[in-house]
């Protein structure tokens, strides 16, 4: 079986193969995507900065329910503590790794922990680690 997963920035685009693809006796387009589009956040979904039984001032942060693109979604992300200037939060799209990827360098003094709504939408736990791999499951 030949896996083959193709990430575009711009729409449409020719894939060329140094080799052609072997004769099969069939082939299966398991699925495609038609629209920029990752998936859709159905309540709001909110993260916690800090410790609940240990700090007193808890930063909360929220997402509003919608349909999220990739870019949307990172940018939200990075931006989710910015009030707070908590600057420790990064994100990155489109890496071998994973779609998303998430980088929390505070994660030792300063965890952040996801409602099941938004921990949900990434298929990923509630508490972030210091890296975080997303991947669209399907």
């Amino acid at each position: 079986m030949v896996v083959l997963t193709i990430v575009t920035q711009q729409n449409g685009g020719t894939i060329y193969f140094e080799k052609p693809i072997p004769k099969v006796h069939f082939m299966k387009l398991i699925s495609c995507s038609l629209y920029n589009s990752w998936d859709t956040l159905k309540k709001e979904g909110s993260a916690t900065l800090g410790v609940k039984n240990k700090d007193k001032a808890l930063s909360v942060s929220k997402l509003l329910p919608g349909h999220y693109s990739l870019e949307r979604l990172s940018t939200e992300i990075d931006g989710l503590f910015a009030k707070y200037q908590y600057k420790e939060l990064q994100t990155a799209i489109n890496q071998p790794v994973g779609q998303l990827v998430i980088r929390n360098f505070g994660a030792g003094a300063k965890p952040i922990e996801l409602d099941r709504d938004l921990a949900n939408l990434l298929c990923i736990c509630l508490v972030l680690e210091r890296i975080i791999n997303v991947r669209k499951t399907a």
